[in-house]
C-alpha cells in the first residue's frame, strides 16, 4: 500500500489543533499517512527558504486539508494554498471549527465538502476520506475522545480570541512616557536569517539619547529586565505559537517547534516573561517575528501589545519597523501604528492592556508634548 501525503494548512494560533490531527493521523494509519503541517508561524524570518519548502510539499501532496475558521479564512496564504491544490486537481477537505459552518465556506473551499470537525460523525468521515485515498479500511480509533479534544481546543481558542477582541481599542486619553528605554530581544538563529538590519532600524529610529539594550538569550533577557526599567520591549525572536514561550535555541522553520531537547533548550515560558515585564514596568511590547495569539493574550495583563495579524514579508516588516519607531517619539502609539501600516502595507494590530489603559506617547525630557 503506497503512503498518502497530506498537506495540512493552518494559521499559527491554531497550531494545537494541527498538532492533534497530525498525531492522530500518523498513529492511527500506522505511518502510511504522511502529514506536512505548514502555517504562517515562521513566515517572517524564514523567507524564501520557507516558501520553497511549502511549494515542494504542495507539489507532492495527495490530499489537501484546511483548518477552516473565521480567522484562518481571512488569511491570504490559506486561500493561496487551497488555490494551488485546486489547480492540481487533488481532493480538498476543509475541516471547519471554532464557529465556522461548512455552509459558510468561500470559493474555492466551497467547491469541496466541508466537515464540522466537532460534530457527531464528522471526524470519522474525515478518516474515511484518508482511508479511501489509501485504498484501506477505516482504522480503529477513539473518535469520541478526538471530538472531545477538538471541543476543548475550541473553548480555549475562543477565550483567547475574546480576550484579544476586548483589547482592540485604546482609550482616547494619552499617557506620556518620558525618557523611555527600549529592550530589543532576538536570537542567534533569527539574526543568522538576515534580520540584523531590522533590529538596527529599531535602534536608529530612536533619538540618540534613548538607551537601547540588545539581548539574544534568556540569561541576558532576565538580567536586563530584573536590573532595569524598560518602557518598550521589541521581540524579533521565535515565539512558540502553542504556548507563547520565547525560543532562543534553534527551531524548525516549518513547524515552529524547538529542535532542542526541552531540558537543554534555551527558552523563557510565557508566564515567566509576563512577570519579568511587570517587574520592569514595561508599557509596550512589539512582536515583529510572528502572529502570536498565545503570547499576546498573556501580555495584555501587563502592557499594550503590537503584533502581526497575518503573514508579512521581510521588506514590509522592515519598512513598518522603521516608520513606527521613527514616528513613535513624535506621535501617539495609535497614530504611529496606523501611519506605519499605511506606508508599509504590513498588517499589524495594537491590543490595549486590560483593563483598558490610555494610548501611549514616548518623548525625551527636553521635548514638550502638545496638550501636555
Amino acid at each position: 500500500m503506497a503512503p498518502v501525503n497530506i498537506f495540512l494548512s493552518y494559521i499559527s494560533p491554531e497550531a494545537p489543533l494541527a498538532d492533534l490531527l497530525e498525531e492522530c493521523i500518523v498513529r492511527d494509519f500506522l505511518g502510511f499517512a504522511h502529514v506536512f503541517a505548514y502555517s504562517d508561524q515562521t513566515s517572517i524570518p524564514a523567507g524564501s527558504k520557507w516558501l520553497a519548502e511549502v511549494t515542494d510539499a504542495l507539489k507532492k501532496a495527495d490530499l489537501h486539508v484546511v483548518l477552516a475558521s473565521p480567522d484562518s479564512l481571512e488569511q491570504k496564504w490559506i486561500n493561496f494554498e487551497a488555490g494551488a491544490a485546486h489547480v492540481r486537481g487533488i481532493p480538498i477537505i476543509p475541516l471547519c471549527h471554532s464557529g465556522l459552518a461548512p455552509a459558510q465556506l468561500p470559493v474555492p473551499l466551497s467547491e469541496s465538502e466541508g466537515l464540522a470537525l466537532s460534530a457527531d460523525g464528522q471526524f470519522e468521515r474525515f478518516y474515511e476520506a484518508i482511508a479511501t485515498k489509501l485504498g484501506s479500511t477505516l482504522p480503529p480509533a477513539n473518535f469520541t475522545a478526538y471530538v472531545g479534544n477538538v471541543t476543548k481546543f475550541e473553548a480555549i481558542y475562543e477565550k483567547k480570541r475574546k480576550a484579544v477582541a476586548a483589547a482592540g481599542t485604546l482609550t482616547s486619553s494619552v499617557e506620556i512616557v518620558r525618557n523611555p528605554k527600549a529592550l530589543c530581544i532576538s536570537s542567534a538563529q533569527f539574526l543568522q536569517l538576515g534580520f540584523e538590519n531590522q533590529l538596527q532600524k529599531v535602534i536608529d529610529a530612536f533619538p540618540s539619547s534613548v538607551q537601547h539594550t540588545r539581548v539574544v538569550n534568556s540569561k541576558e533577557v532576565r538580567q536586563a529586565l530584573v536590573s532595569d526599567k524598560f518602557s518598550i520591549v521589541h521581540i524579533a525572536a521565535f515565539v512558540c505559537p502553542r504556548s507563547g514561550d520565547l525560543y532562543f535555541s534553534d527551531v524548525d522553520l516549518h513547524s515552529g517547534k524547538s529542535v532542542c531537547d526541552p531540558a537543554t533548550g534555551d527558552t523563557i515560558a510565557a508566564e515567566d516573561f509576563v512577570d519579568l515585564l511587570r517587574g520592569s514596568e514595561t508599557k509596550l511590547t512589539v512582536i515583529t517575528s510572528c502572529n502570536s495569539l498565545a503570547l499576546a493574550t498573556e501580555l495584555l495583563t501587563v502592557c499594550h501589545v503590537v503584533t502581526a495579524r497575518e503573514m508579512i514579508s521581510p521588506n514590509q516588516m522592515a519598512t513598518w519597523v522603521e516608520e513606527f519607531y521613527r514616528r513613535l517619539p513624535k506621535e501617539s502609539l495609535s497614530t504611529a501604528l496606523n501611519e506605519a501600516i499605511r506606508l508599509s502595507g504590513a498588517k499589524m494590530a495594537v491590543y490595549a492592556r486590560q483593563p483598558a489603559m490610555p494610548d501611549l506617547r514616548v518623548e525625551r525630557s527636553d521635548v514638550v508634548a502638545v496638550g501636555a
